[in-house]
């Protein structure tokens, strides 16, 4: 009687230990689940799908379902349609995680083959050969030998990668081979998590370094996209003063009176000023300076609209009250530019009578709107997505770069809307 009781404590021991692991197990992938919500990366998707199908196998192993669940379909045939999920999903997460596709493309055949077994095997009856003929055994080999092989290409979390997948690997062969212990299939899976966590914790910083890397590459494009606009209305602007000098060196020559010949002289002067002060306007406008600074609305966008010279195109600006901020000055110069140019381009192609661009300039906002008849999408904020553009040669990074700027960088909002004749952009700052 005593025997039995005991035996009976050590089996609700075990049953605890057990719902303890599945506990932390199911944790680790609603953790992983959100990571995937926030991230969008397939990695934490997959792998939080892999620990799901995974706590069923575990259950199963315990002996647990087999009491708790009177299913008519055998219960076998459940533990094996769990386990070909997982293995699936270990597949998946393994080319995702390592980033086979990039790095190892001569395996993806092979990665490919092995899904079409599994899948193969999921509707085979009654049995799975992939587990009659220790195949799960060959696949866990197989991600370990891509593991190696990124190891070797200085991938970092590859090496917890190929750590976590190895403690599994022993569990399991464990469990396999001496059936009598019953936990190395729940400390391998435990031990799995915790070490993959921190493979997936150093991924994590990848994909910043990465998206920063691309937001810098971005931001240079969008600056080169706009280089030539720019460098076109700085030939614009050279065009007359250029005459004026041309006609000004022609008139010294005949010349005689010094009073007149120092009028000319400092015309000339005042010409190769506003020339120089030009050059100076661009080159700041591309100045790197990540520094804050003071600065008024009205002011800048003045300057701005001085530097654009949009002859062609009716300029309305309204200061309804002017704001000193305290901000990044060239990259609000390089939004406002963005938009404008984008209006610009709108204006002219459409072919626009009375073509207006009006600018309005409050407490706390900044107001560019358009006469350009608007635009022609269901869901308008998807002009912001990258490289979306409804030109045909548009590159479609100025108006993701000038969201990320604003919001990113600046604190703000930028927001977009369709009006009775065109289109409306406002900047919060």
């Amino acid at each position: 009687m005593l025997f039995a009781e005991e035996k009976s404590d050590i089996l609700l021991i075990s049953l605890f230990l057990k719902g303890v692991a599945l506990g932390l197990i199911l944790m680790t992938a609603i953790y992983n689940g959100g990571l995937y919500y926030y991230n969008k990366e397939r990695a934490f998707l997959y792998y939080a799908l892999m620990q799901l199908f995974m706590i069923g196998v575990l259950f199963y192993d315990s002996g647990v379902a087999i009491h708790m669940l009177p299913l008519q379909i055998p219960h076998y045939l459940i533990y094996y349609s769990l386990s070909l999920l997982t293995l699936f999903f270990i597949i998946m997460f393994s080319h995702s995680f390592l980033k086979i596709s990039k790095y190892l493309p001569q395996y993806i055949p092979l990665s490919k083959a092995i899904v079409v077994l599994i899948l193969i095997d999921l509707i085979y009856y009654p049995v799975s050969f992939i587990f009659q003929w220790h195949l799960h055994l060959f696949v866990f080999i197989y991600i370990l030998f891509l593991g190696y092989l990124r190891v070797r290409q200085k991938d970092t979390p590859s090496k917890f990668f190929i750590t976590a997948w190895s403690i599994l690997f022993i569990g399991i062969l464990i469990d396999e081979v001496i059936e009598s212990i019953d936990y190395t299939m729940f400390i391998g899976s435990i031990l799995e998590a915790i070490v993959l966590a921190i493979a997936l914790s150093f991924q994590i910083k990848e994909f910043k370094k990465e998206k920063d890397q691309q937001e810098k590459l971005l931001i240079h494009q969008s600056k080169l996209a706009t280089m030539g606009e720019l460098l076109g209305n700085i030939a614009h602007q050279w065009r007359q003063p250029l005459t004026r000098l041309s006609y000004t060196f022609m008139n010294i020559e005949d010349v005689e009176d010094k009073k007149e010949s120092k009028i000319l002289t400092k015309e000339g002067t005042e010409q190769l000023e506003f020339m120089s002060q030009t050059i100076d306007d661009f080159i700041n406008f591309y100045a790197f300076n990540k520094e804050k600074e003071y600065f008024s609305l009205a002011e800048e966008i003045t300057n701005i609209l001085n530097f654009l010279h949009y002859s062609e195109i009716k300029i309305n600006l309204k200061i309804e009250d002017d704001k000193i901020i305290f901000n990044y000055k060239n990259e609000l110069k390089q939004v406002l530019i963005n938009i404008l140019s984008n209006a610009k381009g709108i204006l002219i192609d459409r072919k626009i009578k009375n073509a207006q661009i009006t600018i309005i300039i409050d407490v706390n906002s900044i107001t560019i709107r358009d006469n350009g008849g608007g635009i022609k999408l269901d869901n308008i904020e998807k002009i912001f997505e990258p490289y979306f553009s409804t030109k045909k040669d548009g590159l479609g990074i100025g108006l993701y770069m000038s969201k990320m700027i604003i919001e990113k960088n600046m604190d703000g909002m930028l927001t977009v809307s369709n009006i009775m004749d065109g289109v409306e952009f406002t900047i919060y700052i």
